[in-house]
């Protein structure tokens, strides 16, 4: 279940939005049928690779045994910096998330309870980061089939507001948007959306049975891209037109930051047809998915600065390990980046990091 919904977050729910609105409908199906292709090729390798050498740091570690130490030092603090930059940006959407039902109490306050709450989730080791994505898995999983048969649905007129969409938007205003600069847009969004998936390699130093789990886990990755990306995209570019103001668009400087749920296709789709309730429990759907992926900011940044540590690319003090939690010298260290990088930004620049993180 957490190869089937580890990566499905942000990426798919709301900044898919950016993608159809800088590329249409035809460039985003394509771009992430091509990134999906990659990406199962990759998976299908580090399954391999894991299965084989089970050891602390993933394919960075690999990168040292096989290929060069330079090249594993690089990968590994890469990697590490890639999640301790996700974690605060993640934690501000979540924020401001919750400022769609409430706006009564500061968004640093969310921030700093959210926080908490996941470095206090993975002092159980993987066994707590896990508990906790199987069961958001299951919210995504859920929704995201849900939405598959709602869209099939709307498609043929079947909404409260009856009306028949079929393919008018791949008519007017057209399949592909801003020609050939938007089709090679989309392809950054699409890696983005894909991103979570390596963790399943991450985890294999801490599972049971690696040979056995391991493999059934990388071997769904096909599945998970065919159905819940390919689909639901798919049926994204007949619901909504790339002309919807509403959707993010780098390309426009007034565009909402990814932490605007209602720039969110999904949201977008679900409100023209005119269906009650539905809006907000799709925020809440979205929330979750971005507490998923902070939790595996937290997972992933530990893991990794634990096993650069071990194998001399870090300070040994990263490396220490209690017996009764876990890393937990590397711990303190994501929550301290963390609220280093907030002290960084102030006011409306934090809101608009997602929008800056998702473009590079």
């Amino acid at each position: 279940m957490i190869a089937i919904g580890g990566s499905i977050g942000n990426g798919l729910f709301v900044v898919s939005g950016s993608a159809l609105a800088n590329g249409g409908p035809a460039a985003l199906i394509f771009n992430f049928i091509i990134t999906g292709f990659m990406l199962f090729n990759v998976a299908m390798t580090l399954g391999e690779l894991s299965v084989a050498f089970p050891v602390s740091g993933s394919f960075a570690s690999h990168s040292s045994r096989f290929l060069d130490r330079s090249w594993g030092f690089a990968m590994g603090w890469n990697y590490a910096m890639n999640w301790l930059i996700a974690l605060p940006i993640e934690l501000t959407s979540a924020g401001l998330i919750i400022n769609y039902w409430t706006k009564s109490v500061n968004i640093a306050v969310w921030i700093t309870i959210l926080l908490v709450t996941l470095l206090i989730i993975n002092l159980f080791g993987v066994r707590g980061y896990g508990d906790i994505e199987f069961f958001i898995s299951i919210i995504k999983v859920i929704a995201v089939i849900g939405f598959i048969i709602l869209g099939i649905v709307l498609v043929f007129g079947g909404g409260p507001n009856h009306e028949y969409i079929g393919g008018k938007y791949w008519h007017d205003p057209g399949p592909f948007a801003h020609g050939f600069k938007g089709v090679c847009s989309v392809f950054v969004t699409a890696a983005y959306a894909f991103s979570g998936t390596e963790l399943v390699g991450l985890a294999a130093a801490e599972t049971a049975n690696p040979r056995k789990t391991i493999p059934r886990a990388t071997k769904q990755v096909f599945w998970r891209i065919l159905i819940f990306y390919i689909a639901s995209l798919t049926l994204i570019g007949f619901l909504v037109p790339y002309t919807d103001s509403r959707l993010l668009n780098k390309c426009n400087a007034n565009a909402s930051s990814t932490s605007d749920t209602s720039a969110s296709p999904f949201v977008i789709a679900i409100d023209e047809a005119r269906i009650k309730i539905l809006p907000s429990i799709f925020n809440a759907v979205i929330l979750c998915a971005v507490l998923s992926v902070g939790n595996s900011s937290v997972y992933g940044a530990s893991r990794t600065l634990c096993a650069l540590a071990e194998n001399g690319h870090a300070p040994k003090i990263l490396a220490y390990i209690d017996h009764t939690i876990e890393s937990l010298t590397s711990y303190v260290t994501d929550g301290g980046a963390c609220k280093v990088i907030f002290a960084l930004h102030e006011g409306d620049a934090i809101a608009r990091t997602p929008v800056i993180s998702t473009v590079r």
